[in-house]
């Protein structure tokens, strides 16, 4: 999988397109929800799937899981092309990762990611790769590296 961030930008009626790369590796019926860190996530079917299914397992009787999972889910758009590869992204999904134009798209970890230009600027100007060693020790001591 490429590593490569692509720019778009919206059209007037607040479409875009996804990299053909990364629309292969989608399939057909790909979710787009809010992300961490002010990003919009894309998820496959069956990534979303996996999502939905962890959601159900939440405790019904903590209220902050519960309304993190509600939010998360009112928020979720199952993308659908246009006969020229456009996705829309809604008003919400626009607004919560204040994107109003220029937009980058990249691969996330689990996921492909839509971050307005400007926030991604942002989020990763100041980036250190000892949180990333950090983050990788601590999966090597629970094992999962």
């Amino acid at each position: 999988m490429s590593g490569k961030n692509y720019n778009h930008q919206l059209d007037a009626r607040n479409r875009m397109r996804i990299p053909a790369k990364y629309r292969e590796e989608l399939g057909a019926g790909y979710t787009i929800t809010l992300g961490v860190g002010g990003c919009l996530s894309v998820y496959t079917k069956e990534e979303m799937d996996k999502l939905r299914k962890l959601l159900t397992n939440l405790n019904g009787f903590r209220e902050s899981q519960i309304k993190a999972a509600r939010y998360l889910l009112s928020n979720s758009w199952e993308a659908e092309e246009d006969n020229q590869g456009r996705i829309l992204l809604p008003e919400n999904l626009r607004n919560y990762a204040k994107i109003v134009k220029n937009v980058v798209v990249c691969k996330g970890p689990t996921n492909i990611e839509i971050w307005s230009e400007e926030v991604y600027k942002e989020y990763f100007k100041d980036v250190s790769f000892e949180d990333l060693a950090d983050a990788i020790d601590l999966l090597k001591k629970d094992g999962r590296v």
